[in-house]
Formats: structure tokens, C-alpha cells, sequence
């Protein structure tokens, strides 16, 4: 199978996630690394699925609309124009999200600029991509990050730079002296 694989898909480790879910598995242990409900799904959106399936309507859910209200939304609740034809990609997750995001704006060579740590698929889809993942450590306990390093990550073949916590499901806010620092 290595054969087959690329040279950077052959530098892949399991994810940490899989590998909790893997042991808590084999341990007979409480999954914390992955949400599975210990409750059934209620019974309308059981019957929904069913009357889905059944009806025999099988083609992917266009995004007509979609765009165009988000555009809006944007434009009226924060005051951004954004082109819904150009500005908005509807995708099924943060994962996709973000690897639809590194092979849209990242040629090979270019760098981008994260925190570390971070969320486990970051640095997979931006060296699939063909981008070289430049770390900034943020400093424990508190995970805050140091302006001067993270200034001096920056070269002259820095593409992009991801601004998120390490835990992408959290809420989360920066010090706002510390990002006016950045700019």
C-alpha cells in the first residue's frame, strides 16, 4: 500500500482521536475522544430518515440560496460584502472546511503560519497541499501566545496564517490588546 501512497500521505501517524477511541475500545472505557450518543435518536428524525430513504429522492442537496442568504446575513448583521457566488463554499465540517480552504489558496513552498498546538488534520491538509507548516508554541498553562514569536514566523514565502485555538469546538477569546499588538 506504501507504494501507492504519496510521499506525504506516507508520513501520516493516526490521528490522536482515533487512537483514544481505539484503546478506550479495547479497554471497555468511557469514549471522551469522540461524541457518541448513550441515548436513541428521537423518533422524527428516525421517521424523517425513513420517508427519506423511502422516497427515493437520492441527489445531493443543492446550495442555491444558501450562499445568497449567509451573504446577506453578513452584510446586515456585520456590515461585510460578501459575494455568495465567490466568497461563500458550503462543506460538511470543519475538516472539509479547511482542507477545501489550504488546496484553494496554497501552491507548494508556501508556508503557513499556526499555533501549536492544533487542531490534529491542520498540518495533513496543508502539506497535502503542498505548504510547509510553521509553528508558533503557545505558552502554558494559560495557552496565550507571544507576539514576538509568533512576528517572527513570518517569512517572505508566508501564505496564511490560522488564527484558532487548539480545540476548534470551544468558545474562546483573545486578549484584544494582544491581537492589536499583531496588527
Amino acid at each position: 500500500m506504501e507504494k501507492k501512497l504519496s510521499r506525504v500521505a506516507n508520513t501520516f501517524t493516526p490521528s490522536p482521536i482515533q487512537e483514544l477511541s481505539h484503546l478506550a475500545q479495547r479497554c471497555n472505557a468511557i469514549n471522551l475522544a469522540e461524541g457518541f450518543p448513550d441515548f436513541p435518536a428521537a423518533p422524527a428524525i428516525k421517521s424523517a430518515a425513513v420517508s427519506a430513504i423511502n422516497s427515493d429522492f437520492n441527489q445531493y442537496r443543492h446550495v442555491q440560496g444558501i450562499c445568497e442568504l449567509l451573504a446577506r446575513n453578513a452584510k446586515e448583521m456585520y456590515g461585510l460584502e460578501v459575494d455568495p457566488d465567490t466568497d461563500i463554499a458550503i462543506c460538511c465540517g470543519q475538516t472539509e472546511a479547511f482542507a477545501a480552504a489550504m488546496f484553494a489558496i496554497i501552491d507548494p513552498g508556501d508556508e503557513v503560519v499556526l499555533f501549536d498546538p492544533c487542531y490534529e488534520t491542520y498540518e495533513g491538509c496543508i502539506r497535502l497541499a503542498g505548504g510547509i507548516p510553521v509553528y508558533v508554541a503557545l505558552e502554558p498553562p494559560h495557552w496565550t501566545l507571544d507576539a514576538e514569536k509568533f512576528m517572527s514566523s513570518f517569512t517572505g514565502r508566508t501564505k496564511a496564517v490560522i488564527l484558532n485555538r487548539f480545540i476548534h469546538c470551544v468558545v474562546f477569546f483573545w486578549n484584544v490588546g494582544g491581537l492589536l499588538n499583531l496588527g
